[in-house]
């Protein structure tokens, strides 16, 4: 039974006394003054979600208490709006780019609905808050979260003293941080781990919320960043660094640092001009020494040397003792991961070689009986009952086109384009790839024929993709292994050259410095070669014997004999 919108409190989704309009819970009161950036309370979407009041809202957008009338229970409705760079139209409800915004919108949007789309295709993972249902509507995308009742960490903490021990932060912590180690197993880093964003059921369950797009949690960025000062990593402070696990990594351990000593730790951005961090266990002596080391190592300011994965930061925190073999334990643990996940990987294969096979035999068996006309007329065009994601949006978003027209794929992932079976099964994509300043790479920046041009199916359509711009900052490979550093410029589409160093001061193994300097802008299509000096004391060998195939997909690998002045290219 659809409820009676007027008897809902659109504060907390709570029923209303009969001729009340003050909720006793919240306090909310009918007919409160809201913005109108975002949705009025008590607007209905897909005749289905009733909307209440925003809970919070950032750069991406905003999270709505909501109710959703087919299963008579609260949910939480994140609704696409990047206010910095889109407006809503006050006469229909929908959602726009701003003039001149329109690639930068483009492009966030599709960002938006592929981590939409990773996270409702998450089995139930333990942890996280659920992803219930996604749709368009008003010309944008919402994301359907299950209504958890919890409080952030944050409040938690408060009402607890300040502080937990590390015996209480274990039992809670260690299940979260299994969840973090599944979700970037999947390629999902969340990027604005906090006390905000980590909640805490009313059996002290912790359960991770707050995902965003990654330019909504990086400064600088067109979008707009909501970073949280203490808790966000340094790399996420500028456009110009890598993000990845390690960024995560940075972000719960400050997290344990806020737990366990009742201080926020100084923000990321501050601690890369004076890093003045002191040691969770000089704050609290019960911090025992090694978690202490633990937490330390992985809030380290350089990326490079900070803890890499939450299985390897997991190995280090439950090592005990003083023993000062972390490093070695979460090495094994790092190793055995990788073990199971092969095992995994194997079975996984034979699953889909499976599905595969009974798929091809179940095609048959339908071309067979709709060629011997079994297959009656009317049921075969008999419209689906439910229609699919891609498709909603293409309607929604990517604007109405004619069936048989070509759609506006500028701006948008060329990952995603291609493995839309909405668009696949209706196109023959060429793609042709190019250093393009305007647009981040892996986006599509011009295709042919322009939209809206009629094809039939399966005509072609050429995607021309930018692999990002041709003139970018040598990245920094100071301290990183041989096999790190090629891979970084592998990525990069970046030349290289090892050289032999018999500076005393060079780490064996590691690269020393590189030529050109780490920040110095080089072209990639210049050809222009990067530099590697490493330590002679078996540089040769090993470079010798990790051909760039072997690396990586990209230039191949030289070993030039000479000393450390020999800078000539």
């Amino acid at each position: 039974m659809t409820p009676n919108t007027l008897k809902l409190c659109m504060g907390c989704m709570n029923p209303l006394p009969e001729g009340e309009d003050k909720c006793r819970h919240c306090g909310y009161q009918k007919g409160m003054p809201h913005s109108l950036t975002y949705l009025a309370p008590g607007t209905v979407l897909k005749e289905r979600y009733l909307i209440g009041k925003v809970l919070e809202k950032n750069s991406e957008g905003a999270t709505y208490i909501s109710f959703d009338q087919a299963e008579d229970k609260k949910v939480l409705i994140r609704e696409f709006m990047p206010e910095q760079i889109a407006e809503r139209n006050e006469s229909n409800q929908s959602v726009r780019p701003k003039t001149r915004y329109e690639r930068q919108y483009k492009t966030a949007l599709s960002d938006f609905v592929e981590l939409s789309r990773q996270l409702l295709a998450l089995e139930r993972t333990n942890g996280m808050v659920p992803v219930l249902d996604r749709f368009v509507d008003n010309e944008t995308v919402y994301v359907v979260y299950r209504y958890i009742y919890t409080l952030n960490l944050s409040s938690f903490l408060q009402r607890n003293g300040g502080e937990l021990t590390w015996s209480q932060a274990k039992k809670m912590f260690l299940p979260l941080l299994n969840t973090l180690s599944q979700l970037h197993k999947k390629g999902i880093i969340h990027r604005g781990i906090s006390p905000e964003t980590i909640l805490v059921d009313q059996d002290n369950k912790l359960w991770l919320s707050g995902f965003c797009i990654a330019d909504a949690r990086t400064d600088g960025s067109d979008v707009g960043a909501e970073l949280f000062d203490g808790y966000a990593a340094p790399e996420q402070y500028s456009l110009n660094h890598w993000q990845g696990t390690w960024t995560d990594v940075y972000g719960i351990a400050a997290v344990l640092y806020r737990t366990l000593t009742g201080t926020r730790p100084g923000d990321g951005n501050s601690r890369r001009i004076s890093d003045d961090l002191c040691p969770a266990n000089e704050l609290n002596r019960k911090i025992p020494p090694n978690i202490s080391d633990a937490i330390f190592a992985a809030m380290s300011v350089s990326s490079e040397k900070r803890t890499q994965s939450i299985d390897a930061f997991m190995g280090i925190l439950l090592e005990e003792g003083d023993s000062h073999t972390a490093v070695f334990e979460s090495s094994k643990v790092n190793l055995e991961v990788k073990k199971k996940q092969k095992k995994q990987k194997k079975v996984r294969v034979a699953i889909w070689a499976m599905l595969v096979t009974f798929l091809i035999l179940l095609g048959l068996m339908f071309w067979f009986l709709k060629a011997g006309g079994f297959l009656d007329k009317e049921e075969n065009s008999r419209p689906s009952q439910s229609i699919s994601f891609p498709d909603d949006l293409a309607s929604g978003v990517n604007s109405l086109i004619p069936a048989d027209g070509v759609p506006d794929f500028v701006g948008m992932n060329a990952d995603i384009v291609k493995g839309d079976s909405t668009y696949t099964g209706r196109f023959e994509f060429k793609v042709e790839e190019d250093f393009y300043e305007e647009y981040p790479k892996g986006t599509i920046y011009r295709q042919e024929p322009e939209r809206g041009t009629p094809m039939p199916n399966k005509g072609q359509v050429t995607l021309y993709v930018s692999k990002g711009p041709d003139v970018i900052a040598v990245p920094p490979l100071e301290g990183l292994s041989l096999v790190d550093a090629t891979k970084v410029l592998g990525e990069n589409e970046l030349p290289y050259e090892v050289i032999p160093t018999t500076d005393s001061q060079a780490e064996p193994g590691k690269v020393f410095r590189t030529n050109p300097a780490k920040g110095e802008e080089i072209s990639r299509k210049s050809g222009r070669k990067v530099y590697l000096y490493i330590k002679d004391e078996g540089a040769a060998s090993s470079a010798s014997n990790s051909p760039s195939s072997e690396i990586h997909k990209g230039p191949s690998v030289g070993v030039k004999r000479g000393n450390d002045s020999d800078d000539d290219e």
